[in-house]
C-alpha cells in the first residue's frame, strides 16, 4: 500500500510539473506580441504552398521567387496576410502577390496606398501600377486626399489615376486647385496631361519648357509615362539642352562609352521612341549624339 502511494505521488507530481511546463511556455510566448494565425492552404497539406506562407512569416525575401513558382494559387493565403501586424511581413506579402498573380489584386494593393509604413506602401505602389484597373478609381482618389504630408505619394498616385482612361479629369483639377506641392503638382499636370485635358497638356508643355535639372529628369520621365505625339513633339528645346541629367557610366572602369546621358539625348531617343522615326544613326541608351544628329530630331519635329 506504502508503494501504492508512492506511485500515486509521482504522478501527481509529474501532472503538475506537466502543466507547469505548459504554463511557462506560454508565459514565454506571452512576453513578444502575438503573432497572426498562420493561413493554411488546404487541409491535406500543401507543401509548397505552406513554405511559401511560413517563409512570409519569417520574412524570408526568397518568398518571392516561390510565389512566382506557385502562381495564382498562392493569392488567397498571401492576401490574408496582408493584414499581419508586422508592417515587413505585410510588405513582403504584398511582394509576393505581384509575383504570384491572381484575381482582384488592384483592389488589395490600392488599399495599402495608405499604410502607416514607408515600406507597405512602396509595395502597395509597384502592385497597384501592374494591376491596374478602373475598379480602384474610387481607392485611389480617397488615397490621394489622406497623402496630405506625403507629397511623393500624391504625385504618384496621380499618376495611377491618369492611366485610367475613365478618370473623371474634374477630380484631378480640383485636387490641382489646392495642392501647394511642385513635386504633387507637376505628378497631376502629367496626369491630366495623359487623360486629355486641354488646360493639363498646355501647364505641362510650359513646364517642360521651364524645368531644370532634377525637374527636367522629372519631365521627361513624364513624356515617357505620357507616351503621345504630342508630348514628344514638345521636345524640341530640349534637344538644345546639353545640361548631363543621367549617370550611366561604370565608375573606374573607362572607355565604355559616356559617364552620363544629357537632357537632348534623353529627349532623342524619346522622340524615336515615341514617333518611331527613320534617323541614320543608331538610337540607344548610351549615346552622347553628335549636333549633326541632334539637328536631324529637330527636323523631325520640324523645328529649327
Amino acid at each position: 500500500m506504502f508503494v501504492n502511494f508512492l506511485k500515486l505521488g509521482s504522478l501527481l507530481i509529474s501532472i503538475v510539473l506537466s502543466n507547469a511546463c505548459r504554463e511557462g511556455s506560454t508565459n514565454a510566448i506571452g512576453l513578444s506580441p502575438t503573432p497572426s494565425p498562420v493561413p493554411v492552404a488546404n487541409s491535406r497539406g500543401d507543401r509548397p504552398m505552406n513554405e511559401l506562407i511560413q517563409k512570409v512569416i519569417a520574412k524570408d525575401p526568397t518568398a518571392t521567387l516561390d510565389a512566382r513558382r506557385i502562381g495564382s494559387s498562392a493569392a488567397e493565403p498571401l492576401s490574408r496576410l496582408t493584414t499581419n501586424e508586422d508592417p515587413l511581413v505585410r510588405e513582403l506579402a504584398l511582394r509576393c502577390l505581384i509575383e504570384s498573380g491572381g484575381d482582384g489584386l488592384s483592389r488589395i494593393f490600392a488599399k495599402f496606398l495608405t499604410d502607416e509604413y514607408g515600406s507597405v506602401r512602396g509595395a502597395a505602389l509597384a502592385g497597384t501600377s501592374k494591376y491596374i484597373d478602373p475598379s480602384v478609381l474610387p481607392q485611389l482618389i480617397n488615397a490621394l486626399d489622406s497623402s496630405g504630408d506625403l507629397p511623393e505619394m500624391r504625385e504618384q498616385i496621380a499618376l495611377l489615376i491618369g492611366r485610367i482612361d475613365s478618370a473623371d479629369t474634374r477630380e484631378l483639377l480640383a485636387r490641382l486647385e489646392n495642392e501647394n506641392d511642385q513635386l504633387a503638382r507637376d505628378g497631376i499636370v502629367a496626369a491630366l496631361a495623359k487623360l486629355g485635358d486641354q488646360r493639363g497638356r498646355a501647364d505641362f508643355v510650359d513646364g517642360l519648357r521651364n524645368a531644370k535639372g532634377d525637374r527636367l529628369k522629372r519631365y521627361l520621365d513624364y513624356v515617357d509615362y505620357i507616351n503621345q505625339e504630342w508630348a514628344a513633339k514638345a521636345l524640341g528645346p530640349v534637344l538644345y539642352d546639353k545640361t548631363p541629367l543621367m549617370r550611366i557610366g561604370i565608375d573606374g572602369i573607362p572607355n565604355l562609352g559616356p559617364g552620363n546621358l544629357r537632357a537632348c539625348d534623353i529627349a532623342l531617343n524619346l522622340i524615336a521612341k515615341i514617333l518611331k522615326p527613320t534617323f541614320k544613326f543608331p538610337v540607344d541608351m548610351k549615346t552622347n549624339y553628335t549636333d549633326e544628329q541632334l539637328q536631324e530630331a529637330r527636323r523631325v519635329l520640324g523645328v529649327k
